[in-house]
């Protein structure tokens, strides 16, 4: 019966739930299952999400604002190693 519930929603979501989302809605159909449960029932019935998690592209297009100036002009160059 959970078995069946599971693959149907899996099915549903155009197999891309993982164990989290699996879980979470089970647990809105009234079934509680531990995470390891859950992930031990859809490696037994061959539930594999189809497609890898989507990454957003995250290059900053902003402003890029100028380095700020050397205010403590320290200089850490060394003349022998180990220094």
């Amino acid at each position: 019966e959970v078995r069946r519930a599971m693959a149907d929603i899996f099915e549903r979501n155009h197999r891309c739930y993982g164990y989290r989302r699996m879980r979470a809605s089970l647990s809105r159909q009234r079934v509680r299952l531990s995470e390891k449960v859950v992930q031990r029932l859809m490696k037994q019935e061959c539930l594999v999400v189809a497609k890898p998690k989507r990454r957003r592209y995250a290059s900053y297009l902003g402003e890029i604002s100028p380095a700020p100036e050397n205010l403590l002009n320290r200089d850490f160059t060394a003349l022998a190693p180990n220094e």
